[in-house]
C-alpha cells in the first residue's frame, strides 16, 4: 500500500490496495483509520464495489446506522444513501459538515463513485482544524464559550424532500424527528483531541447568547474559513474512485458544474464507536 499527500495541509491518495477483497481491508485496517485521523480525508481509484462491500469498507472506520439523511436508501442496501442528481439544485454546493443538526453527526462517510461526468463534479475538502489554528488566541477562547443552532431545513434539502413526496408527508416526518439543536462552535476531536471550528454556511442558523446581527457576522466568519486554499483539496472523480472523509474536521463543498449530465454517487455514513 501507497500513499501519496496531495497537499500538505489535508488528503492523501492511497494506492495498491483492492477495497473488494476484504483480506487486503482487515490487513491494513489499522494503518488506513491512522491515516484518516491525520489527514482527514482518504482517496481510492478504480476500485469495484458492491454496496455490501462498500458497507465492509465503512466499517474499518466506525459504526455504520442505516441511513437517516433526506436523501433515499439503496433498495438492497439500507446502510446505502443514492445521491444522485444532474449538477441542478443539488443543495451540495455550499460549504458544509454532513448532518451537523443530528445530536451525534456522522464521524465520517465513504462515497462511492458509481456514475460520474466527463468533466466536472469535483469535490473539495477543507480542514477545519488547519481553520481554527488560524485565528487568533483570543478569538479561539472566545469562540470556545460559545454554542450555535443547527438546523435541518435548508431550501435545497426541504426542496429534496417535497420533490420525493409532493404530499408532504416526508417533510412533515422529519420536521416532527428532527428539531432545531445546539452544537458547541468549536469541538474538541473525539480521536485526535485537536480543536475544530464547527460552523457551516449550510445548517448553522444562529449562535446563541449575541445579537443577531454578531450572529450573523459571526457565522459568516466562521463558515468563511472553509473557502481558504491554503486548507483545501480538490478531487477530480472517476467511475470507481473513493472518499472516506472526517466528517468532524472537515467540511466538503460538491462543485455543481456538470449539468446536463448524471452523477450517481453511493454513500455510507461512519458513526462513532
Amino acid at each position: 500500500m501507497q500513499i501519496e499527500n496531495i497537499t500538505p495541509c489535508i488528503g492523501s491518495e492511497i494506492t495498491g490496495i483492492d477495497l473488494s477483497d476484504p483480506s487486503q481491508v482487515e490487513t491494513h485496517a489499522a494503518a488506513l483509520r491512522a491515516i484518516l485521523a491525520e489527514r482527514q480525508v482518504i482517496f481510492f481509484r478504480d476500485q469495484e464495489l458492491s454496496p455490501a462491500a462498500q458497507v465492509r469498507v465503512a466499517q474499518v472506520f466506525g459504526k455504520i446506522e442505516p441511513v437517516s439523511s433526506t436523501f433515499p436508501a439503496h433498495p438492497d442496501e439500507p446502510h446505502v444513501e443514492l445521491l444522485i442528481s444532474q449538477g441542478t439544485r443539488t443543495g451540495t454546493d455550499i460549504w458544509h459538515a454532513d448532518l451537523t443538526w443530528q445530536t451525534s453527526p456522522p464521524a465520517g462517510a465513504c462515497l462511492y463513485a458509481v456514475d460520474v461526468p466527463e468533466t466536472g463534479g469535483d469535490t473539495m475538502w477543507a480542514s477545519m482544524t488547519a481553520a481554527f489554528d488560524s485565528l487568533d488566541k483570543n478569538m479561539q477562547s472566545y469562540l470556545r464559550t460559545l454554542r450555535a443552532t443547527h438546523n435541518w431545513e435548508a431550501p435545497a434539502l426541504s426542496d429534496n424532500l417535497a420533490r420525493r413526496d409532493p404530499t408532504g408527508g416526508l417533510y412533515r416526518a422529519a420536521r416532527e424527528k428532527y428539531v432545531p439543536i445546539e452544537q458547541p462552535v468549536v469541538l474538541e476531536h473525539p480521536t485526535t483531541g485537536k480543536p475544530v471550528v464547527f460552523v457551516n454556511a449550510l445548517y448553522t442558523t444562529h449562535i446563541r447568547g449575541v445579537t443577531n446581527d454578531e450572529s450573523s457576522a459571526l457565522i459568516a466568519l466562521l463558515s468563511g474559513l472553509a473557502k481558504v486554499p491554503e486548507w483545501q483539496v480538490r478531487f477530480r472523480w472517476r467511475k470507481g474512485s473513493v472518499a472516506v472523509w472526517d466528517n468532524i474536521a472537515t467540511q466538503h463543498y460538491a462543485v455543481n458544474d456538470y449539468h446536463p449530465a448524471a452523477r450517481r454517487m453511493h454513500r455510507v455514513a461512519i458513526r462513532r464507536e
